[in-house]
């Protein structure tokens, strides 16, 4: 198969995170728990102040984690926003203000909530960080957090458990979620 050289000006000047995971757990649980400050600070934020409806304001505060070998990893901290786009049990997207110093993180993060037979599909999207490789590290940052994020989520809304002070990723909650046979 020949190679084909991309224009320099034909290159995509932005590139997104898109997560897709499969839950047990009821749209409007998932919506309740991204919504609600009181069930976002059980599953994943040390605080949250919520206002959900559209153009309603959130506040979220995230823990420091602990990595696999006990260290402390940074989190987010403290960001501010509103929601945007609410659609019980199907959607939710926060507008983020910029955290202080932070530079190339769109504002959008979006959630859609799909029903499936035995629950739902859940797919994060944060579109729009600049695709320079100046940029790779805030890029993985995120993705690694929203990553986090949804697997805290089908953690907690599969089995009522939560480790919010630990790093967890989407591969390592199918394997505490499994049904038991």
């Amino acid at each position: 198969m020949p190679t084909v050289a991309v224009p320099r000006s034909h290159r995509l000047k932005t590139r997104d995170l898109r997560f897709t995971v499969r839950m047990r757990a009821k749209p409007d649980a998932v919506y309740r728990a991204l919504t609600s400050a009181r069930e976002l600070t059980r599953w994943w934020l040390l605080g949250a102040e919520t206002d959900a409806r559209n153009a309603g304001r959130v506040r979220m505060v995230w823990p420091r984690v602990h990595d696999s070998d006990g260290g402390s990893k940074g989190g987010f901290g403290e960001r501010a926003g509103i929601f945007v786009d609410l659609e019980p049990g199907r959607k939710v997207a926060w507008m983020w203000k910029p955290a202080r110093g932070e530079k190339n993180v769109p504002p959008l993060t979006s959630v859609f909530i799909d029903p499936r037979p035995a629950g739902c599909e859940v797919t994060l999207l944060h579109a729009g960080f600049p695709s320079a490789a100046s940029c790779d590290a805030v890029f993985q940052g995120y993705a690694c957090a929203w990553e986090d994020g949804l697997a805290k989520l089908k953690l907690y809304l599969e089995t009522g458990k939560t480790c919010k002070m630990d790093v967890t990723d989407l591969e390592s909650v199918r394997f505490l979620t499994k049904p038991r046979r």
